[in-house]
């Protein structure tokens, strides 16, 4: 059962390491193939992201009229022809296909992790399934290999994103659908402070995965390493956070992230920084997820996801801005390290301390 509950982590492999993140290896050839300006670039990840963010909005919502199941793989197997679409020299095509993959990217995430929870599943199970990400971080570069235009590799990538959502099917007899709310247990108060941290989260830890190859270099040893910590989310995470608790868990993370992304590390030692990162970036989601499960009923959890889902989204809307800011007035890339890493402290701060119910 545990070994079919674990082929989901196909769909944060495919929704964010393939779908998202992805779009930076075949950036250049787009660059190179359509002449794409920077700023051109830029709006077109913001649509993903955008798309992410209205995507976590409703997921609760939509998600619970056509079912958590049938949602999740829906969005998943739909990912395929978005993204060998994606190879259309037509902006606005691009940019619409862009954020519908970011709005069905965001109801796998939240659908799939609101199904294991529903299930019961451990710390380590969660934190397998989110380190799904970082399976998508290390097949991309292959999968992409001598693509020489764009529209050759965005087929590449819904072809193989369709052949690779296929196993995580033979899940889909084992999960059942997460309880419907209840009047009187849904109020999300006791996990404001925790929503915020994952807001600032999200704004740090995108400021430092848009910038570091930049300021560091060696972009594709840092994705491999990014992609390495990322798979080993759940086996070093997920017991630690069962046994100290989401909470605790979720300061512990953000510590080991924070100290990760500190531009001595990164400039110095970067492998080690990288390394770090990626081990730390996804179990700050097994975490979260664990204090829902302590601080709130299980009618209230999907709600929880979609909500927090949003608040990063949200951060990470804003995170490359602010970093680039920083940079500019810095004068060097190092600047947007430092502002990284800053927001990644102010993280830290809303898991400090227990809030108490008025």
């Amino acid at each position: 059962m545990a070994t079919r509950l674990v082929l989901l982590a196909l769909g944060p492999a495919l929704a964010l390491g393939l779908g998202r993140f992805a779009y930076a290896l075949v950036l250049p050839l787009m660059q190179n193939a359509w002449g794409l300006s920077y700023a051109q670039a830029g709006i077109l990840g913001s649509a993903n992201t955008l798309g992410y963010l209205v995507g976590a909005f409703f997921s609760h919502r939509l998600l619970g009229r056509v079912g958590y199941r049938k949602g999740f793989f829906l969005a998943l197997f739909l990912q395929g022809p978005i993204l060998a679409l994606t190879g259309m020299e037509n902006l606005p095509l691009v940019f619409s296909l862009r954020f519908l993959q970011g709005f069905l990217g965001a109801l796998v995430f939240v659908g799939g992790a609101a199904l294991l929870m529903a299930l019961g599943s451990s710390g380590r199970t969660l934190g397998i399934y989110y380190g799904g990400v970082g399976l998508g971080l290390l097949l991309a570069p292959w999968l992409l290999w001598g693509a020489a235009e764009p529209t050759g590799a965005w087929a590449r990538l819904g072809l193989y994103s369709l052949l690779l959502g296929l196993p995580a099917l033979l899940a889909w007899p084992l999960l059942k659908e997460p309880p419907p709310p209840v009047q009187g247990e849904g109020s999300l108060w006791p996990i404001l402070p925790l929503l915020l941290a994952y807001g600032l989260y999200g704004a740090g830890y995108i400021g430092y995965m848009t910038f570091v190859a930049a300021v560091v270099g060696d972009s594709l040893v840092l994705f491999g390493l990014l992609g390495l910590g990322a798979l080993l989310t759940g086996p070093v995470w997920g017991p630690w956070v069962e046994r100290v608790g989401g909470r605790k868990g979720l300061f512990h993370v953000l510590l080991v992230l924070f100290l990760g992304s500190l531009p001595p590390l990164a400039l110095h030692l970067s492998a080690l920084s990288a390394l770090l990162f990626g081990l730390s970036f996804l179990g700050v989601i097994t975490a979260l997820t664990q204090a829902f499960r302590t601080l709130l009923p299980p009618s209230a959890w999907p709600r929880a996801m979609g909500l927090s889902t949003a608040a990063f989204a949200l951060g990470q809307a804003v995170g490359p801005a602010v970093a680039g800011f920083f940079a500019e007035m810095a004068g060097r890339g190092e600047g947007a390290l430092w502002a990284a890493s800053v927001l990644l402290f102010l993280a830290l701060l809303p898991t400090w301390s227990r809030p108490q119910k008025p």
